[in-house]
């Protein structure tokens, strides 16, 4: 019926995409061989071009960064690591973009998550304590 089964659940593609549009960050997830497969919609702090779609994920970084992605993804896709967090001034807020190693049941390495959240919100919670 146009859903997507799960081990967790089932959810029609609309309830989905709003689902992954509604959580407050933008995603981003690449698969193992590095092609940009999905960004979430909504305002996005980094462009994310449509035409980026199945095009490798260097295509759409400056070539000084390219040397950093590479790394990160050598090391989700050799196992020496999970996650990456890294955090940034973006028009004067606070952003943490975190990589993460996306992984199936057995540990293969399927792809890599970006996470982007604007972490305002938190400096003004604790700086008011």
């Amino acid at each position: 019926q146009g859903e997507v089964v799960m081990p967790g659940g089932h959810m029609t593609v609309p309830q989905l995409t709003a689902l992954l549009n509604t959580i407050p960050m933008e995603i981003s997830f690449i698969d193992a061989d590095n092609i940009n497969r999905y960004f979430n919609e909504g305002p996005k702090v980094f462009k994310r071009a449509g035409m980026a779609i199945d095009r490798e994920v260097f295509s759409c970084h400056p070539p000084k960064v390219e040397p950093m992605v590479r790394s990160i993804l050598d090391s989700f896709r050799d196992g020496s690591r999970d996650s990456v967090p890294v955090w940034m001034e973006k028009n004067g807020r606070t952003m943490l973009v975190n990589y993460l190693a996306v992984r199936d049941r057995k540990g293969n390495y399927l792809g890599a998550a970006e996470l982007v959240q604007d972490m305002e919100f938190a400096k003004e919670h604790f700086a008011g304590h």
